[in-house]
């Protein structure tokens, strides 16, 4: 199978859904061109915007825009964009947590259909978990998060940093008494399985949504054994796009959890493309009119089908992983390439490969990483059971999975599952090496 050039994206759209979203992107691109953003983006990439051009190829032209890219331009060129679409942004911190974990309350304007069919049923309260603010302050710029609350357009909702939490923080959480959750899906098993006291929190709630990230078979039973009154959305959900793909109950009984239809409002696209039909989901949100998303990256791997579904929707996507892989989440935990690299170093000449994959187990009732580590012997090095003992030894005292511990340390306060190593003689050929990568089955 031939290559695709990485200029070639793939657009999840039907033919007759390209005519109307042509004119939809061309607005968007021209208003887009205007803003301070968007501008120094496209000055960034030594892109300039001809109107004239507009094509389906011409699209592809346009530079696409990283998280990394976002953080780099920063913020304050968002706002000012957004100061041009509505009144100054109100927030407003809580008391009684530490400052490096503070949450923060704002106000939500109700206008998508997620934000529709919450607070149809009357979810005020919302709570965003999440490790970095900037992700929630993305959130309301994204979707527009100004203005007072009246006749109940607006709702209240708190962002918080699941993995700084404490008994404090959890109070606060208690005090605004949240009736609706959006977070990642290894949260709930975190606060859960560490925080034992924390259950309380998620007595009020009655719907959780999770963006990003995968939700496994056991993920998904644990949270709803353990919260049989919850309501679960698994919908494929980004905090700075909100819905991107749509999981609905005939294709997910048929692929699984990681199958989802494109969302209607989101113009997705699968860019980069392998010769084994593999792409990195790029999305583009045109609303609210000021505060689009062009072509963003969102670092997820899939590959997709045109199928007919008796939802009615003609395409699917399948999410496979990270794009490069260089780190998967984890309860609480980072496992980053360069990190694995780093500490593996030391046997450069014993190890000519390796590969790692990362899953959630459960043991002693409550949910845990494992790592296990594939390696290819160099040469023809035999490994005997005594070397490998040891190489796992210092391989887990030296890989840290948080700033200030390691594996082994994790592992021996059992909040991690000891490292597996594995010898392989061969790894299978690929055009495309997947060197970390999560099992979420």
């Amino acid at each position: 199978m031939r290559k695709i050039s990485k200029h070639t994206s793939l657009i999840l759209k039907t033919e007759p859904e390209l005519k109307s979203w042509q004119i939809r992107l061309k607005k968007t691109l021209d208003l887009a061109n205007k803003s301070a953003f968007w501008h120094s983006h496209f000055a960034n990439r030594k892109f300039r915007y001809n109107p004239k051009k507009f094509s389906w190829e011409y699209w592809r032209e346009i530079p696409t825009i990283s998280k990394t890219d976002f953080l780099n331009l920063g913020l304050e060129k968002r706002l000012i964009d957004s100061n041009k679409v509505a009144p100054p942004l109100v927030l407003q911190q809580t008391s009684g947590t530490s400052k490096q974990t503070v949450p923060i309350v704002f106000l939500k304007k109700i206008g998508s259909v997620m934000d529709r069919e919450i607070y149809n049923t009357k979810c005020t309260r919302t709570v965003f978990f999440y490790q970095g603010r900037a992700i929630s302050l993305r959130n309301i710029l994204a979707d527009n998060t100004r203005g007072k609350q009246k006749n109940g357009t607006f709702a209240q909702c708190l962002a918080v940093n699941p993995f700084g939490a404490n008994d404090k923080m959890l109070e606060a959480i208690t005090q605004f008494d949240p009736d609706c959750a959006v977070t990642f899906p290894a949260c709930v098993s975190y606060l859960s399985s560490y925080l034992p006291h924390s259950r309380h929190i998620f007595s009020s709630i009655n719907y959780i949504w999770f963006s990003g990230d995968f939700l496994s078979q056991k993920q998904l039973a644990f949270i709803k054994k353990r919260y049989p009154k919850l309501t679960v959305s698994i919908d494929y959900l980004m905090t700075e796009l909100d819905t991107v793909g749509i999981g609905c109950r005939a294709l997910q009984t048929k692929y699984g959890t990681n199958a989802y239809h494109p969302y209607q409002d989101r113009f997705v696209e699968l860019t980069d493309i392998d010769e084994d039909g593999y792409g990195e989901v790029t999305v583009t949100k045109t609303t609210p009119p000021g505060l689009s998303y062009i072509r963003y990256r969102t670092g997820d791997i899939a590959r997709s089908e045109r199928i007919s579904c008796s939802c009615g929707s003609q395409w699917a996507f399948f999410l496979e992983g990270r794009k490069n892989l260089d780190y998967i989440k984890g309860l609480g935990v980072l496992i980053t390439r360069f990190e694995i690299e780093r500490t593996i170093k030391t046997f450069v000449n014993e190890i000519e490969e390796w590969r790692g994959e990362v899953r959630e187990v459960k043991s002693g009732g409550i949910f845990v990483g494992e790592l296990t580590l594939l390696i290819k012997p160099r040469g023809n090095i035999n490994f005997d059971k005594h070397r490998l003992e040891k190489m796992k030894d210092e391989i887990s005292n030296g890989l840290r999975l948080t700033p200030q511990k390691t594996l082994a340390k994790l592992a021996q306060e059992k909040k991690f599952m000891p490292l597996i190593l594995h010898v392989i003689n061969e790894f299978p050929a690929s055009p495309k090496k997947v060197l970390l990568r999560k099992i979420v089955n």
